[in-house]
């Protein structure tokens, strides 16, 4: 059995838009005064250009969701004047109230990013890998919301784990978070030297700006029990197919080997050769021998690129043939 790892650049390579920027893409148009907002706490401004958006933000969100400048924040939130009668001397519910409203906004990310997922259409697809077979006993780990595998390659549902979810209706919702506890644990500091002077404007602030790193925290030690198939599995290679390799996924990896046993073959799919080494030094920083890695250039894997040799694939794939 071999056992593929999916990433983005899966859907990429099948010319799905399925990148960050599209989603932003899709939050311009339907929710731009959240859009806006969200932006704005990581000092991005609409006469920005698109390279410095990406840059700051989008290329790599889940990672830079936890890159917010909190002292900048907390400095213009204490600056703040309340207008309450008693000061801002034992008002701290107040406070923490007050500064919530002006971050509830983040808890419709989550919510748009599905409604985001909704409008991607899969339907005319064509199957741009020939060795990806229904009729094989393979089993998939897909990092990816959609339902490419299932539905352009008709493999079943019990042969694909959504490690991070999806909108199938037999897995959790998609969740999209960092994964960086260092700045939850430096914002708690922070929280704990404003207790110290009883500065109750810096601990309220405090207080949401953790609740906002903890609201978009992705604990992916919550995730890692739907591996534990693996060890239950004959696996024979393991490929790994459009995913970056970087970021706070890699653990993932790390708990593949040991379930697989530590002696299967990885084959790496690489896109771009400037990123190639770095990829590989990933997985041997994860644990994975040297000597158990080879890299297949993507043109070989993704074999499927005339358009009518895709769409006999594809009616195979319907009909069973």
């Amino acid at each position: 059995m071999k056992l593929y790892i999916i990433g983005n650049g899966f859907d990429i390579a099948h010319r799905l838009p399925t990148q960050y920027w599209d989603f932003r893409t899709y939050l311009e148009h339907v929710a731009y005064d959240f859009l806006q907002a969200f932006e704005e706490h990581y000092y991005i401004y609409p006469n920005m250009s698109d390279d410095a958006k990406k840059k700051l933000l989008w290329n790599e969100l889940e990672t830079n969701l936890a890159n917010i400048d909190e002292d900048i924040i907390i400095e213009n939130a204490t600056s703040i004047e309340m207008d309450l009668e008693s000061g801002d001397v034992g008002i701290e519910d107040t406070l923490y109230d007050y500064f919530t409203k002006e971050y509830q906004y983040i808890n419709k990310l989550a919510v748009y990013l599905k409604r985001w997922i909704r409008t991607i259409k899969i339907r005319d697809t064509l199957p741009k890998v020939s060795q990806i077979n229904k009729d094989n006993r393979d089993l998939y780990i897909n990092f990816n919301y959609t339902a490419t595998l299932e539905k352009v390659y008709g493999i079943s549902d019990s042969s694909v784990i959504h490690i991070h979810g999806s909108l199938r209706d037999y897995t959790d919702d998609p969740v999209l978070g960092h994964g960086n506890l260092a700045r939850i644990e430096a914002i708690g500091q922070k929280q704990k030297s404003a207790e110290e002077v009883f500065d109750e404007k810096e601990i309220s602030i405090c207080k949401v700006v953790k609740d906002y790193y903890r609201t978009t925290l992705k604990d992916i030690n919550r995730y890692m029990y739907n591996l534990q198939r693996i060890a239950n599995e004959d696996i024979t290679e393991i490929i790994v197919a459009g995913h970056s390799l970087a970021g706070i996924d890699m653990p993932y990896f790390s708990n593949i080997d040991l379930l697989s046993g530590k002696n299967v073959v990885w084959t790496l799919i690489w896109f771009d050769p400037n990123k190639m080494n770095s990829m590989r030094q990933s997985l041997i920083d994860a644990g994975i021998d040297e000597d158990r890695i080879q890299l297949k250039p993507a043109n070989e894997f993704y074999d499927l690129q005339d358009e009518e040799a895709a769409k006999r694939k594809a009616f195979e794939i319907k009909y069973g043939f």
